[in-house]
């Protein structure tokens, strides 16, 4: 890393038209760090690195000067790209947590209503089918739904870019306190590669969950499941079509193919 990446944070921030403040309360950190690293009197640590690569939509390594944004940026950009994420991080709302999976701990986004990266256990079944992974960026965080019981856990803790297996209980309750789960749908591009989400809005009495799983027949499992059919399940209308056919295969492939009326999940503060 070198000063370089002062350079790059100050032209991306003035491209976005955000102030060295807004940028530091975003990052919790002071406006002056902000302004040392602008300076290259001091630079950022990996964990700051990674977050601020985040913040302005580009990969580590076009922030740290190295090479132009790649393919997935311009299949899934669009020209009011830029005034939606920054819109959304005027939102206090939804926000989506990419930087979930390099948080040592989870709980204070949820508190924060950010949208945290989780796997999705229903019985014996997981969403993505995928293990838990002691790479960094990987989901750290597993939702259950056994019997009538719902828990979250943390099950990772990133530290010094390895995502270390834990086990921290974050909430547990039952399925009768949920109000409703709002199911919604999102792509992104990150560094170099890009796929399609499932948003998942947990509503009980006490508080309100934000997931993204990055997994699309999740939401047909949820829409289908015996569990969920006592539940108020809240999803555009246009999708719920989709859903309701019977074939897991053939809803997953009918909504990659309306990839155009499926925003940015990070772009859009309605989410």
């Amino acid at each position: 890393m070198t000063v370089e990446i002062g350079i790059q944070i100050k032209k991306f921030r003035q491209e976005q038209q955000v102030s060295q403040q807004e940028l530091a309360d975003h990052l919790n950190i002071s406006r002056q760090t902000i302004s040392k690293w602008e300076l290259g009197k001091s630079l950022p640590d990996l964990e700051n690195v990674i977050r601020l690569a985040e913040y302005f939509n580009i990969s580590v390594d076009v922030l740290l000067g190295r090479k132009k944004p790649g393919f997935f940026r311009s299949l899934f950009d669009g020209t009011e790209r830029r005034q939606n994420h920054m819109d959304q991080h005027k939102d206090e709302n939804n926000k989506a947590a990419f930087y979930s999976a390099y948080a040592t701990d989870i709980k204070p986004l949820f508190l924060e209503k950010q949208r945290v990266n989780t796997f999705i256990r229903i019985e014996e079944a997981i969403f993505p089918q995928a293990t838990f992974s002691k790479m960094m960026g990987y989901a750290n965080c597993l939702c259950s739904f056994s019997a009538d019981q719902v828990r979250i856990d943390q099950i990772g803790k990133f530290k010094v870019a390895i995502n270390i297996p834990v086990e921290q209980r974050i909430a547990q309750f039952s399925l009768s306190d949920i109000i409703e789960i709002k199911l919604q749908f999102g792509k992104y591009f990150r560094n170099v590669g890009g796929n399609f989400v499932t948003l998942i809005d947990i509503v009980t009495k006490d508080q309100t969950y934000y997931f993204w799983v990055e997994s699309l027949k999740i939401a047909y499992v949820i829409w289908h499941h015996e569990a969920f059919s006592v539940l108020n399940i809240q999803i555009d209308q246009a999708f719920q079509k989709l859903l309701e056919r019977t074939s897991e295969e053939e809803v997953v492939m009918a909504i990659r193919e309306k990839a155009e009326d499926i925003p940015l999940f990070y772009a859009n503060k309605s989410f």
